[in-house]
């Protein structure tokens, strides 16, 4: 008997994208009624640990949680359920998520027969959500959708404030743009946007871009208007400013529709780019949300297993 072939985790993931992105929905949207055991986000989070997932594996839980209907943000591996008391009921279908290992490999250079390279592999493992086990006891405040307060926008342009961002106001007419020449962002004025969550959401987005200048995260941005680096970086922007907003419990106008189109030919052919996207997506919202100046580098997601 034949082995049956190892499943291409990258195609798999890619190809839900990709029908996802077909069919007009944006796999990176966030489900607003959700809510997060230990405090309020839309970010999917290990319901023991208490800790969000990061990457690909926040658009793969959303699409989840949205095509099954769940109404809960929190997962958990089986054992995971079992340690707290309760069980995954039988029948229940789980979720892949992912988490990069490395492996080193030798790589000799300059005469050197010691020195080695990092190589990032991709692994799997299961997790049911919430609404799939019984016997877990955890406090669920009431589900509502996120209203923006007057607190949330002084936290927000707080965080604002804190990465010392260059923001300009119809210096170059009413778009937003990032320059990354001048290294400021341009913007509309307030009164411009129908709400309030639709400005900051474009701010975001455009901050996410702000992120990848090479005095921070050091992103390429050569790439022109309808070319697949430029594409590549609006996924980028795109999901960061999606993290961020669900992160704070805020909502606002993520998509951008006329990017759909180069978005699927980079996704079609490449199978890695959409992780890769989410990687760097994931480094741009933890950037502006703590300033880190230590996040170059993938972070490995074990520790929400």
């Amino acid at each position: 008997m034949k082995n049956k072939p190892k499943p291409d985790l990258y195609q798999e993931i890619t190809n839900k994208i990709i029908a996802s992105l077909e069919q007009g929905v944006s796999p990176w949207k966030c489900p607003w009624d959700q809510t997060r055991y230990g405090g309020h986000t839309g970010l999917p989070h290990n319901a023991k640990l208490n800790r969000c997932y990061s990457g690909i594996n926040v658009p793969i839980l959303w699409m989840t949680k949205e095509e099954k209907g769940y109404g809960s943000s929190g997962w958990l591996t089986y054992k995971q359920a079992l340690e707290m008391g309760g069980n995954v009921r039988k029948g229940e279908k789980a979720t892949t998520v992912v988490y990069w290992n490395f492996t080193d490999v030798a790589d000799p250079k300059e005469g050197d027969p010691n020195n080695v390279k990092r190589i990032p592999f991709l692994r799997q493992f299961k997790v049911f959500n919430l609404d799939q086990c019984d016997g877990i006891e955890i406090d669920k405040p009431d589900i509502k959708k996120p209203e923006q307060t007057w607190d949330d926008i002084q936290r927000i342009e707080g965080i604002i404030q804190a990465n010392n961002v260059d923001l300009r106001f119809e210096s170059l007419g009413v778009r937003a743009c990032y320059s990354p020449s001048f290294d400021y962002i341009n913007m509309p004025k307030k009164e411009r946007f129908k709400t309030g969550g639709d400005y900051y959401c474009t701010l975001f987005h455009e901050m996410t871009h702000w992120t990848g200048h090479h005095s921070r995260l050091e992103r390429d941005f050569k790439g022109r208007f309808g070319d697949e680096s430029y594409a590549f970086e609006e996924l980028i922007a795109e999901m960061g400013s999606a993290f961020l907003f669900a992160d704070l419990g805020l909502e606002g106008n993520v998509q951008h529709d006329s990017y759909i189109a180069s978005w699927l030919r980079v996704l079609k052919n490449d199978k890695r780019a959409i992780f890769k996207a989410a990687t760097e997506a994931s480094k741009a919202h933890q950037f502006i949300l703590k300033g880190a100046d230590d996040i170059k580098q993938p972070q490995p997601l074990e520790e929400v297993a």
